[in-house]
């Protein structure tokens, strides 16, 4: 059993610990929004606890650190931290969900607008028409049947060798990473893939890579990619 010192060192580090984590989330939001990505949900994990921070959907304004809410990994608000009395995410339960199980997710990024949303609400997979494409993703984007979609096959679709990407049929597209900035960086990137594909196919139907070019492609990218963590915390 542990020490009252013991749980007192590590309550302190879990506060701090939420505390630059809600800093980080709010950021990215402002990062995002300006981007266009309005529409986007950023989840991250505390460190040593089975706590997420993520932004309610209440906050109309440029999102704050002290308007981030402290979840539990069962979707619930933590009592007595700010935040704690708004609005939860319609789709908190899967984000918890996914936090909850799915090895090496320290952060989940939900993207509702946008192009890949759009190529979501068509039901249909982003075609790898691009060596960006091939080098974040290593292929297609899939796609699940949704809107309503099984935690589980949601999970099992975000483990990959590749970036961890995947629509969801009128559900949007969900990006998840080790860390808040590789998952925010990810969702970008598929935010271009998804317009290039939306641009591409003006012209009539776009011809994707070989399987050849994209195992090279996505094999050298693989040799020479580095994780991006969020620094210290």
């Amino acid at each position: 059993m542990a020490s009252k010192d013991e749980r007192y060192v590590s309550g302190v580090k879990t506060e701090v610990a939420v505390a630059r984590i809600r800093e980080r989330v709010a950021s990215l939001l402002v990062d995002l929004s300006r981007r266009g990505l309005v529409a986007a949900t950023l989840c991250e994990r505390v460190p040593g606890a089975d706590l997420f921070v993520t932004r309610p959907t209440d906050v109309e304004d440029e999102p704050t650190p002290e308007k981030m809410m402290v979840l539990s990994l069962t979707g619930q608000p933590v009592a007595g931290t700010p935040g704690e009395s708004g609005v939860r995410p319609a789709d908190v339960e899967l984000y918890a969900t996914v936090l909850r199980e799915l090895d090496g997710a320290t952060a989940l990024v939900h993207l509702e607008t946008g192009h890949a949303a759009a190529w979501a609400a068509r039901g249909r997979e982003i075609p790898c028409l691009t060596a960006q494409a091939a080098r974040e993703f290593g292929g297609t984007v899939p796609v699940l049947a949704g809107p309503r979609v099984d935690p589980a096959e949601l999970i099992e679709a975000l483990r990959g060798d590749d970036a961890s990407v995947v629509l969801v049929a009128g559900l949007g597209a969900f990006c998840a990473a080790a860390s808040s900035r590789e998952a925010v960086r990810t969702a970008q990137i598929l935010e271009g893939v998804a317009r290039t594909a939306t641009l591409a196919a003006v012209a009539g139907d776009a011809e994707p890579l070989s399987a050849e070019s994209i195992a090279d492609l996505s094999g050298r990218a693989r040799l020479l990619r580095e994780p991006i963590t969020d620094g210290r915390r």
